[in-house]
């Protein structure tokens, strides 16, 4: 028998994405639950310190998901009812849900012409018409974003950096998670790390991350009637994860670089686009190919090849809120005509073949 007809459907099969996680991190996840760790205790501590030290951050704090992150940035910010707030069409989803928790005006931006970050044009002129009390940025698909591009060292609004794209990225003129005022790095399966959920908060300004913490439920203090408490609290054994995915960042960043420069090389080779500017120093923690084709029939190209691919949104947030599509052209020719192909560390090396040859094949 040929050993083509010895495949299963399942091993031909190329999911979309599939964390990496080892024997390690399941065997700390056992040790947590054999030692009663489950609450939010030594283990959190333990991650925030090895996050702090090995990113250089002068400190952090913990939360159980990303939406959770930017509501206590938020809060720590002063944002409430009817203050405005900047952001990407491509944003996270849980910048928009903070915003409408907090009864706050959205500020939409459509992205510039062929890259995956906002238009500066467009981001002028609202900046200075609107005022906004916050912006949020992000590096998306691990694109890298340098602040300055956008803004002066004087510029005064508070800017949150959202880097749960480019953990670990150490680009030579920027300080990732430290260009804005807060910098937010959730811990998801499509992130850098992941402790299945969850996020970490930084900030240079101790009052501010001192806030952060007065606004989550504690087990060390005594309460008080005076103030809110959230139950924002990361686990011990999700920490536990965190730490083992530190130890290993160096290998799962170099892998996904190397699979992003073959899947560069197709790119080049055809007729489609990517919008990453910088191969030496992004992050490839994502992989959107821009193919001239409907999404229907570029996703049915790869299905039939057995290639797991997905949009590079669910939904713009411009559609959320049902705005002018025309106002946000080149968000719409990403999310109508890109697709995001697999790329995470433990792709076989005919997998990631497999998916360069089928990018370069589509016509």
């Amino acid at each position: 028998m040929h050993i083509a007809e010895k495949l299963t459907a399942k091993n031909q099969n190329i999911e979309f994405n599939r964390p990496t996680i080892s024997k390690e991190e399941l065997e700390t996840v056992l040790d947590c639950l054999v030692e009663d760790l489950v609450y939010s205790g030594i283990m959190v501590d333990r991650f925030e310190k090895e996050f702090k030290s090995t990113f250089k951050f002068k400190n952090v704090v913990t939360t159980h998901t990303v939406y959770s992150a930017y509501h206590l940035a938020f809060l720590a910010l002063g944002i409430s009812e009817g203050d405005k707030v900047l952001f990407s069409t491509f944003a996270p989803h849980a910048v928009l849900d903070t915003v409408l928790l907090l009864k706050a005006k959205p500020l939409i931006i459509d992205l510039e012409k062929s890259s995956f970050h906002m238009n500066k044009e467009e981001l002028d002129k609202i900046v200075s018409e609107e005022n906004p009390k916050l912006i949020c940025l992000d590096h998306t698909f691990g694109c890298i974003l340098n602040f300055k591009k956008y803004f002066s060292e004087e510029f005064e609004i508070p800017i949150i950096e959202d880097f749960s794209e480019v953990l670990g990225a150490d680009p030579e003129e920027i300080k990732i998670g430290k260009q804005g005022k807060i910098g937010i790095c959730g811990m998801l399966p499509n992130h850098v790390i992941t402790t299945g959920n969850g996020a970490v908060i930084v900030s240079s300004d101790d009052s501010i991350l001192e806030k952060i913490r007065n606004f989550k439920i504690s087990l060390k203090e005594k309460r008080t009637a005076s103030d809110p408490k959230f139950d924002y609290n990361l686990l011990d054994f999700q920490a536990a994860i965190g730490i083992e995915q530190i130890s290993k960042l160096g290998i799962l960043i170099e892998r996904k670089k190397k699979i992003a420069q073959i899947y560069l090389q197709s790119v080049l080779s055809s007729s489609h686009e990517t919008f990453f500017k910088n191969a030496a120093e992004d992050q490839f923690n994502r992989f959107p190919v821009i193919i001239n084709k409907p999404h229907e029939e570029t996703s049915n190209y790869f299905k039939s090849l057995q290639i797991g691919v997905e949009r590079t949104i669910k939904q713009p947030i411009h559609k959320i809120l049902e705005l002018d599509n025309s106002k946000f052209a080149n968000a719409e020719r990403l999310f109508q005509r890109g697709i995001l192909v697999p790329i995470y560390p433990n792709l076989t090396k005919d997998n990631v073949n497999r998916i360069a040859k089928s990018i370069k094949g589509i016509y």
